[in-house]
C-alpha cells in the first residue's frame, strides 16, 4: 500500500510515523484570479514587502494564483477586495485582479517523516512532507516521490526487484525532501522578515544577486527540481543525475527497464561484453547505441545509475555490481514433462 492521503494522512497515523517540524505563525491566503496581461505568462513573481510576502504564479496569460500572508482573516474565504488590496500593496504595479475564481485561508507547517517505508507500506507526497508554498514545489515534490517509487514497486512485484531496491526509496527521497523544506523555509523567512534592517538588506542584495547567471541557473534548477540527483544512493555509482536525451521520448522510451548505452564505435569485444551483461539481466536491461563513447546505465526513471568514460572489464564489473544490488535473478522457467 502507498499512502498518498495528504497532510492529515490516516496511513501515516496508523503506522505511528512522527511528523516532525513546526507551524508558521502567520496565516496565508490563496486565490485564483483573473488578471490583465501586463505581467509575463512564463514567469513567477516573488515579492517581498514590509506588509508581508506575496507570490504570483501564472496559470495562463490572464489567470494567476496568488499566495500571500495575511494579518487578519476576513470571513470564510478571502474576498476579491482583499486580494486587490494585497496586490496593490506588495505586487508589481502592472498587475490588476479582475475576477475571483476560488480562494481560501490556510495555515502552513514545515514537517517530514523520518522514513517513507514500513514493511509493505509506503507514504508519499503531503502524507510524508509539507512545507511553505513559496517556491511552488509541493506538487512537484510529491510527483517525484511517486516517480521514484513506482518503477521499484513494478520490478519487485514482477519478482525482479530486491528489498534493497525498495529501501532505496527512503534513502533517495529523504535528502531531497529535506532540501526542499530548507529552501522553502529560507525563502519564507527572507520574504517575510519583519525587521527593517533585514528588509533593507534583502531589498538591496536580492536584485543584484538575482541578475547573476550562475545564481539564476542554480535557482531555476532548484525550484524546478530539474537539478535533483541521487548521489550517495546505495543503488547508484556516481553523481546520479537525470539523463536528458530526446531519444528517450521516441519509440519505446525507457519501457520500464534499465537502458545500457554503448558507443556506436565500440570495439567488438566491448559490444560482446555489453550483450552478455544485458543477457544476464534479461527482461530488465536493454542494450542501446549511443553517439559518444561513454558507457551509461540509465534507470527506468531516467536517472543515471552508472557511467564511465571507459568500457574496460572494471567498468562492466562495476555496472554488474550496481545491478546486483537491486535486481533479483529471474527464476528458471518450469518445464512440463
Amino acid at each position: 500500500m502507498v499512502g498518498c492521503d495528504g497532510a492529515h494522512s490516516t496511513v501515516r497515523h496508523q503506522l505511528n510515523l512522527p511528523f516532525e517540524g513546526a507551524e508558521y505563525q502567520a496565516s496565508f491566503l490563496l486565490a485564483d484570479v483573473d488578471t490583465n496581461t501586463r505581467l509575463p505568462a512564463d514567469e513567477m513573481q516573488l515579492c517581498p514587502s514590509e506588509y508581508g510576502p506575496v507570490a504570483i504564479f501564472p496559470m495562463s496569460a490572464t489567470r494567476r494564483r496568488i499566495v500571500a500572508t495575511v494579518e487578519n482573516v476576513e470571513g470564510d474565504a478571502p474576498p476579491l477586495d482583499l486580494v486587490r488590496k494585497i496586490l496593490a500593496q506588495r505586487a508589481p504595479s502592472a498587475i490588476e485582479a479582475d475576477g475571483l475564481h476560488w480562494s481560501s485561508y490556510f495555515r502552513i507547517h514545515h514537517r517530514q517523516v523520518a522514513r517513507l517505508r514500513e514493511g509493505r507500506m509506503f507514504i508519499a507526497g503531503d502524507a510524508a512532507h509539507i512545507h511553505s508554498p513559496f517556491g511552488g514545489q509541493g506538487m512537484n515534490t510529491g510527483l517525484h516521490d511517486i516517480w521514484n517509487l513506482v518503477w521499484k514497486l513494478d520490478l519487485f512485484l514482477k519478482g525482479r526487484g530486491s528489498q534493497e531496491l525498495l529501501d532505496s526509496y527512503s534513502s533517495e527521497r529523504l535528502p531531497v525532501i529535506k532540501n526542499v523544506i530548507e529552501t522553502t523555509d529560507l525563502l519564507t523567512k527572507i520574504m517575510g522578515t519583519p525587521h527593517r534592517f533585514a528588509q533593507a538588506l534583502r531589498d538591496t542584495v536580492i536584485p543584484i544577486v538575482s541578475r547573476l547567471a550562475p545564481f539564476q541557473h542554480a535557482f531555476v534548477q532548484r525550484l524546478s527540481e530539474l537539478g535533483i540527483a541521487y548521489q550517495g544512493s546505495p543503488i547508484v555509482e556516481g553523481p546520479g543525475k537525470r539523463y536528458f536525451d530526446d531519444s528517450l521520448r521516441e519509440g519505446k522510451g525507457i519501457s520500464s527497464r534499465f537502458l545500457l548505452f554503448l558507443g556506436n564505435e565500440a570495439e567488438a569485444s566491448t559490444k560482446e561484453a555489453a550483450k552478455q551483461l544485458a543477457a544476464s539481466f534479461s527482461g530488465v536491461v536493454e542494450l542501446r547505441s549511443l553517439d559518444n563513447q561513454d558507457l551509461l546505465l540509465v534507470r527506468p526513471d531516467g536517472y543515471v545509475a552508472y557511467s564511465s568514460h571507459n568500457s574496460d572489464t572494471a567498468a562492466f564489473e562495476a555496472m554488474r555490481s550496481v545491478l546486483q544490488r537491486q535486481i533479483v535473478s529471474a527464476a528458471p522457467e518450469k518445464r512440463v514433462a
